[in-house]
C-alpha cells in the first residue's frame, strides 16, 4: 500500500523529467537544423559565385527561446554589384513555429556598391520577419526606429523616425507581389532637384505598390541590377500613394517602370489639397526655364483665388519629368 502510494508520488516527476528530456532534445535538434540550414544557404550562394560569409555562430535562449548570434556577416550577391557587412546579425526562431524567422541587426550594415561608394546603414530597433510556405514566401516585413543611412562620399544622412514595410505575393496574380510601405518623419540628405522648395522633410509617406515580376528582381546582372527585371515586363502599379512633403498633400495612384536608359517611365495621378503653395514652390525650381515658371505662376494664382482643389497630371517620359505637361526637370538614369 505504501509502495502503491509513492508510484504515485513519483509518476508526475517522472512525467515531467521525460516532457524536459524531450523539450531539451528538440530545442537542440531546431538549433542544430537552424545552423546547418545557414551554412547549406552559404555554400549554396558560394557555389552560384555569390559571397556568403561568417566567423561563427553561437546558440542563446535555452530552454525557452531559440536565438543564433551570427557573427561578422559579409555577404555580396553574384549579380546585384553591391556588398553587405556587419559584426552582428540574430536570428530567432519560435520553436513552435519554426517557419517564421526573425532577423534583427546588432551592429551597423556597411553597404559598398560597384561604384566604390560605401553607406552605413544603422537604426536604434531594425528587425526583418521572413515567414515562409515551405520553399515559397508567404511574408516579408522589416522595421525600423531611427534609421540612418550615411553616405560618406556625400553631405548629409537620410533619416527616418520609423519605417514599416511588408512583401507578400499577390493572390490575385501569380508572379506579382504587393508592398506597402509606411515611411513617418523621414529626413533626405539633399534637396531633391526641381523640388528643392518642399525642404529636406517628408511628415510622412504611405504607398500600396504592385510589383509586377518580382522574381526577377532577384535575377541582377553586376552592370545592370535591374535589367532582367526590365526585360521581364517588370514595372511597379501604385493601388495608393499618400504622401505630406512640404506644401504637398497628396493622394494619388498610378504606375512606372524603366525605360531603355534605364530612367523613370510612367504616370501619376495626384489629387491635390490646396494647390496653389505647391505651384508655387514648383515656379521657384532652379532648373525651370522662364516660360515654364510663368505658366506654373499664374496657376498657382489662379487656385489662390478660387480655393479649389486639383488632381495634377505628373508624367516621366523621354527622360523629363513633365507636370500637367510642363517640363520640371531632367531625369537622370537610376544607375
Amino acid at each position: 500500500m505504501k509502495f502503491s502510494r509513492r508510484l504515485w508520488l513519483w509518476i508526475p516527476w517522472a512525467l515531467f523529467a521525460l516532457m524536459a528530456a524531450l523539450w531539451s532534445g528538440y530545442w537542440f535538434f531546431l538549433a542544430s537544423q537552424a545552423e546547418n540550414r545557414i551554412a547549406s544557404w552559404a555554400r549554396e550562394q558560394e557555389a552560384g559565385g555569390a559571397r556568403a560569409a561568417y566567423t561563427r555562430i553561437v546558440k542563446h535562449g535555452f530552454p525557452v527561446l531559440l536565438r543564433l548570434e551570427i557573427q561578422d556577416l559579409d555577404y555580396a550577391p553574384a549579380r546585384g554589384g553591391w556588398r553587405a557587412q556587419t559584426e552582428r546579425i540574430d536570428l530567432h526562431l519560435d520553436p513552435f513555429d519554426p517557419e517564421h524567422a526573425i532577423f534583427s541587426a546588432e551592429a551597423p550594415i556597411a553597404i559598398a556598391s560597384a561604384d566604390g561608394a560605401t553607406r552605413r546603414l544603422d537604426a536604434d530597433a531594425l528587425i526583418a520577419s521572413l515567414r515562409m510556405r515551405g520553399r515559397a514566401l508567404a511574408q516579408f516585413g522589416v522595421e525600423a526606429d531611427n534609421l540612418r543611412l550615411d553616405d560618406a562620399a556625400k553631405a548629409g544622412v537620410l533619416g527616418l523616425r520609423k519605417l514599416v514595410l511588408n512583401l507578400r505575393p499577390d493572390p490575385r496574380a501569380a508572379g506579382q507581389y504587393q508592398l506597402a510601405l509606411e515611411a513617418n518623419n523621414l529626413t533626405l540628405p539633399r534637396p531633391v532637384r526641381g523640388f528643392e522648395a518642399f525642404g529636406l522633410d517628408i511628415d510622412s509617406l504611405r504607398a500600396a505598390i504592385v510589383i509586377a515580376h518580382g522574381a526577377a528582381l532577384l535575377q541582377g546582372a553586376p552592370q545592370d541590377p535591374l535589367g532582367p527585371w526590365r526585360e521581364a515586363g517588370g514595372g511597379l502599379r501604385f493601388e495608393a500613394l499618400a504622401m505630406h512633403w512640404g506644401p504637398l498633400e497628396t493622394d494619388g495612384a498610378g504606375a512606372g517602370r524603366l525605360d531603355d536608359a534605364r530612367r523613370l517611365e510612367g504616370a501619376l495621378a495626384l489629387a491635390v489639397a490646396r494647390p496653389a503653395p505647391v505651384l508655387a514652390a514648383l515656379a521657384r525650381g532652379p532648373d525651370l526655364d522662364a516660360n515654364a515658371a510663368r505658366a506654373l505662376g499664374l496657376l498657382a494664382a489662379g487656385y489662390a483665388l478660387s480655393g479649389d482643389d486639383i488632381t495634377l497630371d505628373l508624367e516621366a517620359r523621354g527622360g523629363v519629368l513633365r507636370l500637367e505637361g510642363l517640363p520640371v526637370r531632367r531625369l537622370p538614369p537610376v544607375y
